[in-house]
Order: C-alpha cells, then sequence, then structure tokens
C-alpha cells in the first residue's frame, strides 16, 4: 500500500458514508472514472483523479504532502447539481482529521484534511464535472 491509495480508501469511505454525499449520489464514489456501460455507474456520481505527493523534509520520518482532486459529475440541466454536490463533499472533508480519517499501518495522518480550491470544468461535449483540490500531509512510521 501507498499513502496515496491509503488517502483514497479513506476518503472514497467517508464519501460514502456521509448522508449529505448519498443522498446525492446513491453510493456512487469511485476511485477512478466508471465505466457508463456499468449497471449502477450512471451520473450524478464522484470520482477521484488525480493524486501527488511531494517529500516534505523530515529527519526522523518519511512525510509526504498529499494533494487530490475529486471530481463530482452529472448530466442534469444547469450546474446546480453540480455545485451542490462540491458543497456536500467539501462538507464531508473539510477538516477532518484523525481518528475520523484512519489510515492504515504504516501510515498516519499529520494534517488535517483542508479543501484548498474548487471549480468546474466546461466542455460542451461532456457531462458537467466540477472538481475540489483536497490536501493533507500523511507520515510513513518507522519500522521497529
Amino acid at each position: 500500500m501507498t499513502p496515496e491509495t491509503a488517502l483514497m480508501a479513506a476518503i472514497t469511505d467517508l464519501l460514502v458514508a456521509d448522508p449529505a454525499v448519498a443522498a446525492l449520489v446513491a453510493g456512487r464514489v469511485f476511485d477512478e472514472v466508471p465505466n457508463d456501460r456499468k449497471p449502477g455507474t450512471g451520473a450524478p456520481y464522484i470520482y477521484l483523479g488525480p493524486i501527488n505527493r511531494q517529500r516534505v523534509p523530515f529527519d526522523c520520518a518519511t512525510v509526504w504532502q498529499i494533494r487530490c482532486r475529486i471530481y463530482a459529475v452529472t448530466t442534469a440541466f444547469g450546474r446546480s447539481l453540480g455545485w451542490r454536490l462540491i458543497e456536500a463533499i467539501a462538507t464531508a472533508l473539510d477538516g477532518k482529521d484523525a481518528p475520523a480519517v484512519a489510515l492504515p499501518a504504516p501510515f498516519s495522518l499529520q494534517s488535517r484534511l483542508d479543501v484548498t480550491q474548487a471549480g468546474d470544468v466546461i466542455d460542451p461535449l461532456a457531462p458537467k464535472a466540477l472538481f475540489l483540490d483536497l490536501t493533507t500531509t500523511i507520515a510513513k512510521d518507522a519500522a521497529p
């Protein structure tokens, strides 16, 4: 497991468990763009987009700052549902910290989840997509 996959699992779990998010997407939270030909994957849905990490200089442990983009996709008329989805995601994740955000060993959350920005993607040939960027810091515990 990597810090990215550990965070992906934690984010997915938090979003699936959140009642406001569930009311809008009925559990359709994916760790990648879903195949829309598969039953139960139609819009609206949420998926985790690009994730990157940057090493944080620290002598005693391996620490990274992780940035994750989360997308909300809808085919509803207008942008209202998309922005309601983004607000539900932000409310479900922003400011969450350990122990509410549980990462499997050997990883641990070192800073809370922070929503840093949100926006929409305008592509007239695609469903409406909006995004939210999240940052946190994760450490890998040293082996005993």
